[in-house]
């Protein structure tokens, strides 16, 4: 198991997938925009971690410690890495972990709190401007923000603690927003609110990466992330009891904020480059202050890319979502026949979900199976997927080539489409247009009343026999493949359909011609058709 970020770290490097920068690189225009470049002009497979360790400011700062930024969500790859599995294990290990946590170990005291900052002590190093918080879109955003916070708060009638990542801007040495709509912590807060206190919260920065997994994935609420994140770490969690409040975080963390969220008071946050490619507009949010500040000395500061996809942030949440997507409608919603599913990065990693289904016949299909796996892929989360679509077992449901290829050909819009409206937007700067208040763009109105968002469903399944598939048979391609290899040529990554393969639209006649045809006997197949050939005056 991974004890901290550090151990990770430690991994990517021995497997070559950490790139280590030492040039002085300035935090505020160009540390982002350098990592940027990887997901604007690499294949995924080239993607890497980074880790600065030569780090100025805009006024001539120079900050301890180092910067990490894509070490969670550089590739699928990366990702597995820091599961400690291989990548066509990740789902899997999603679904034992969701199935069965384990509780975190308290324990007496961790590296997180080897310097302690708090009441006279708190801005002796300058508060949160001890810490190299890059600008995420240099030419756009107002300020520095914090993206890969973890931030940890708990339901004040439970007990139970929540884990979740939401951008915080930094609004001063200890003062930040809080940038969250329709999430857990948002029920904490209301909660919070209508008792008349401020919400005690804590943002984790560098826990073992585990812990960054769970916090963007959408695990049930009053399932406590924590021990989500221990069950696929392969051991519990060891936390620590934060110095000013209630809360428990990871002992081996890299730096810890503890403060309150105000439930009296909103301020005007943003504009911030969004997971949906576009900038955010400025909204009235959640205020944070800071009563403490510990952290390990020389700390690694970890932070997400995100903005336009695909991005370290849309590699995480699409993998999280697949695995935690599968686990709810094979699980919860007993649907055994959902064989994977494919949540895609070009859609922010939420919006667009296929599903693959493993369709019953008999004799004849069962369409309700793919409407069902459908209907009930929108009830996780009242903002997305914005579009869900049902694919058979032999599309990949990750490679859009596929699903574009069955959405031409396996459904008619007028019978396999349905529209559900009363969703919301989530971002989408198509709900409404921007002379719109932020209401309306939120919760659009229909002529006839209430209507809000949309989402489409589509079932892309074939609903009766088809010809086969109009590739090589599956032998042919894999001798193929063996004198590829022999040749020398380029290392080939097969891509779903890669044989043909009979759909039930086939015959016994047709098979002995394809073999006469193969053997060199074609002309076995001409004479046959000759016999049934017809005079055009017959017609």
């Amino acid at each position: 198991m991974y004890k901290d970020l550090r151990d990770y770290l430690e991994v990517l490097k021995e497997k070559g997938l950490l790139r280590e920068i030492s040039d002085e690189t300035s935090k505020d225009t160009e540390l982002m925009p350098l990592v940027r470049w990887q997901y604007r002009g690499l294949p995924e497979n080239q993607r890497s971690g980074f880790l600065f360790s030569n780090i100025t400011g805009a006024k001539g700062e120079r900050y301890k410690g180092s910067v990490a930024v894509a070490v969670i969500g550089a590739s699928r790859e990366v990702y597995a890495l820091g599961m400690q599995c291989q990548p066509n294990e990740i789902e899997d290990k999603w679904e034992k972990a969701l199935t069965n946590p384990l509780q975190p170990q308290i324990v007496s005291s961790g590296p997180v709190q080897e310097e302690i900052h708090l009441g006279d002590g708190l801005l002796e190093h300058g508060g949160l401007e001890e810490f190299p918080i890059p600008i995420s879109t240099p030419g756009f955003d107002p300020a520095p923000y914090i993206t890969a916070g973890s931030w940890h708060t708990k339901d004040p009638e439970t007990g139970i603690q929540n884990v979740g990542t939401y951008r915080a801007m930094l609004k001063g040495q200890l003062k930040t927003g809080l940038s969250t709509r329709h999430n857990h912590i948002t029920a904490h807060w209301q909660k919070y609110r209508e008792m008349r206190e401020p919400m005690p919260a804590a943002i984790v920065i560098g826990g073992p990466p585990s812990v960054a997994m769970t916090a963007v994935t959408k695990v049930p609420y009053g399932v406590d992330e924590l021990a989500v994140s221990g069950a696929i770490n392969g051991k519990p969690l060891e936390v620590v009891k934060c110095q000013t409040m209630d809360l428990f975080v990871p002992a081996y963390a890299e730096i810890v904020i503890e403060g309150e969220v105000l439930t009296d008071y909103k301020e005007l946050e943003a504009p911030f480059g969004e997971y949906t490619g576009y900038i955010a507009e400025r909204d009235y949010k959640q205020v944070f202050k800071v009563k403490c500040i510990t952290h390990r000395k020389d700390p690694i500061y970890h932070a997400f890319i995100s903005q336009m996809p695909p991005s370290e942030s849309s590699m995480i949440r699409s993998i999280g979502e697949e695995s935690s997507m599968l686990k709810f409608l094979r699980r919860d919603c007993g649907l055994a026949n959902v064989r994977a599913v494919g949540f895609h990065q070009a859609a922010g990693g939420w919006q667009l979900c296929v599903i693959q289904i493993h369709k019953t016949w008999t004799p004849r299909p069962t369409h309700s199976e793919a409407w069902q796996a459908l209907n009930a892929s929108l009830a996780r989360a009242g903002g997305f997927p914005k579009v869900a679509i049902a694919v058979d077992d032999d599309i990949d449901p990750r490679d859009l080539e596929s699903v574009m290829w069955a959405l031409a050909f396996r459904h008619q819009p007028h019978l396999d489409v349905k529209i559900m409206e009363g969703r919301f937007a989530a971002l989408d700067p198509s709900s409404a247009p921007p002379s719109s208040s932020l209401i309306e763009r939120f919760y659009p109105m229909g002529s006839t009343g209430p209507r809000g968002c949309s989402s489409i469903l589509i079932d892309a399944t074939r609903k009766w026999p088809y010809p086969p598939v109009a590739l090589p048979a599956k032998e042919y391609m894999e001798a193929a493949q063996a004198k590829w290899e022999k040749i020398g040529l380029p290392k080939l990554m097969p891509r779903s359909p890669w044989f043909g393969y009979e759909l039930g639209l086939w015959t016994e006649e047709n098979r002995e011609e394809a073999t006469w045809a193969i053997n060199g006997e074609y002309r076995k197949t001409a004479e046959r058709l000759m016999q049934s050939g017809q005079s055009e005056d017959d017609k």
